[in-house]
């Protein structure tokens, strides 16, 4: 979800600015000493604040789902700190709604020094319905061939009304990290090459699991048998090794990163089904949260990683 750049000069981040005054969205600025800032009418109408109010920092972290403000957060400091930009994709609620932000952000400086962030804010909320909706036209989703959401769903709610009879289930939800990034530096085709590599990789990696499936704009999620905790935390492991290999593209190869998050089906589940995906979630929220590119499962009210180094599992090749 996120790409840097080189840190812009003051004739560069002048250039840059004046690109996000006149592109899609609104354009806005943050002096560093002052924490003063600055939004164009666009950025006003997107967090639904009156025009021309006086804007305090805190009014705008109000708005941002509290997630994205998290990752928000870490990527603007680290980028103060290095000097190198972003592109990420925020989510925001106000007044009940939910909508998805674009966000870019550039660094200017002052005899080497930082002293203004600055970039464009853009509400990407139709790209991303369109984005999550080519997967719930049918039980088939259209860009992968691998069973869609909806599908997924049903198979998940009936596997949960026996999981009192059952032993040895997971649910595992397998997510592309950095996807905004993809598109950004290999424009949407690229993005959708590795959509599609996923996706067969996934199902080659577990022909034997009950269902493979494309969630979302860059999920997936496995209906996966097996035994215990520790063998499914070692396959995870070592699925996510030959998962995240570079995607071959053209003459060259597209670098990826995946996070992982599972949770195993217990009993508890037969009457809220709900509650195994919010496991899994909670796993890949942490993995996320570690860094990305990593394997958590969930124990308890954790998710930890996997307790043994990854070991080959049978089966598992490319």
């Amino acid at each position: 979800m996120l790409e840097t750049s080189t840190p812009p000069g003051a004739l560069g981040a002048a250039s840059l600015y004046s690109q996000a005054l006149s592109g899609p969205g609104g354009a806005w600025s943050c002096d560093l000493a002052t924490e003063t800032v600055s939004w164009t009418d666009g950025v006003y109408d997107l967090f639904e604040i009156r025009r021309g109010q006086t804007l305090h920092r805190s009014m705008a972290l109000d708005v941002y789902q509290s997630q994205s403000r998290s990752e928000m957060e870490r990527h603007r400091a680290a980028a103060i700190r290095s000097g190198k930009g972003f592109v990420l994709d925020c989510q925001l609620r106000s007044g009940g709604r939910s909508r998805w932000m674009r966000l870019r952000l550039g660094v200017s400086y002052d005899q080497g020094r930082p002293i203004r962030i600055f970039g464009s804010k853009q509400d990407v909320t139709a790209e991303k319905k369109m984005w999550d909706g080519l997967v719930t036209v049918s039980s088939k989703d259209p860009l992968t061939g691998l069973t869609n959401r909806r599908a997924f769903e049903e198979a998940t709610r009936e596997l949960s009304r026996h999981a009192n009879e059952s032993h040895g289930f997971a649910l595992a939800v397998v997510a592309i990290d950095d996807v905004e990034g993809l598109r950004e530096r290999h424009d949407h085709a690229g993005a959708v090459d590795c959509l599609r590599c996923v996706g067969e990789r996934l199902a080659r990696l577990f022909p034997d699991a009950i269902l493979v499936a494309r969630i979302g704009g860059a999920e997936f999620a496995l209906l996966l048998r097996g035994g215990t905790a520790k063998a499914m935390e070692a396959t995870l492991a070592n699925a996510h090794r030959l998962l995240a290999r570079p995607v071959p593209r053209g003459s060259g190869a597209i670098e990826l990163q995946l996070s992982i998050g599972a949770a195993l089906l217990k009993p508890s589940h037969s009457n809220d089904p709900k509650r195994l995906f919010a496991e899994a979630d909670s796993a890949l929220y942490v993995a996320r949260a570690a860094g990305g590119n990593v394997v958590r499962v969930f124990d308890g009210m954790i998710a930890r990683p996997p307790a043994t180094a990854p070991i080959q599992a049978a089966g598992l090749s490319l």
